[in-house]
């Protein structure tokens, strides 16, 4: 183990057939969303032969409940556009599901809060050895503009997200000079913002460190099918070499 955790959350299309049944698409629709929305490959970019101690991933797609979001509603931003911890609209902005308030508790209480008690006891676990927990929130995203994008002019490569109190200015500066010494065009907060820090210690424990990477979808695979093409062996390389950095970084 090293202080470093990966975090996945967005990278399943699992949907178990009980939440499935709340959806209102068909099933071509469905599938177009998942095209559009799930972090396809990332399990593969950002955890090559990473032992698996340092990774938590979401175990069902961000259409079942979305981990990274905040879980009460007043307190997400996406939630404005109906995409908040239990999506119940389409990155189009159409009718996804109708949740009561019930069945809203149920999802949360099944799939949602069971993956953030993980993220608290990996952190902790860090803390306890190390005294200190460094996150990798990765991602990817599309070419094309989503809904809840905080930036909507041209997307850099690589975006990087940060979060005040758990985003040192030494670790983001590590960061932005890595990728762009790679040759990327990189974006701070831009097109997507934020960090996942765990529930435990969001906004008190400034030992609990966070940086999220975005890639930008089609530097490694086929937007049109999620095939991977040419460029992702490279992109898998630059990202086990950004995670090396990190636990360089997280033990001195």
């Amino acid at each position: 183990m090293t202080p470093l955790l990966l975090h996945l959350p967005h990278d399943s299309t699992a949907i178990p057939a009980e939440a499935a049944a709340d959806l209102l698409l068909t099933a071509d629709e469905l599938r177009q969303e998942l095209l559009w929305l799930t972090d396809w490959h990332t399990a593969a970019l950002y955890a090559a032969d990473a032992n698996p101690v340092e990774v938590v991933r979401a175990e069902v797609s961000r259409f079942v409940v979305d981990v990274e979001r905040f879980p009460d509603d007043r307190d997400e931003p996406c939630a404005k556009v109906g995409m908040g911890a239990t999506y119940v609209r389409t990155c189009q902005g159409r009718p996804l599901r109708v949740l009561s308030a019930e069945r809203r508790a149920e999802l949360m209480e099944r799939y949602y809060w069971p993956h953030h008690r993980r993220l608290d006891e990996a952190a902790a676990e860090r803390l306890a050895r190390f005294g200190r927990c460094v996150i990798l929130d990765a991602h990817s995203f599309p070419t094309g503009p989503l809904l809840t994008q905080v930036d909507f002019s041209a997307p850099p490569e690589i975006g990087i997200g940060t979060q005040a109190g758990h985003t040192a200015p030494e670790l983001l500066a590590l960061a932005e000079d890595f990728f762009r010494r790679h040759g990327f065009v990189v974006g701070v907060n831009v097109p997507f913002s934020g960090t996942m820090v765990p529930n435990r210690y969001f906004g008190k424990d400034p030992r609990v460190q966070s940086l999220m990477i975005e890639v930008r979808r089609d530097l490694y695979m086929d937007e049109a099918t999620a095939e991977r093409h040419a460029g992702f062996a490279r992109i898998q390389s630059v990202l086990k070499e950004f995670r090396d950095e990190l636990v360089r970084f997280a033990i001195t």
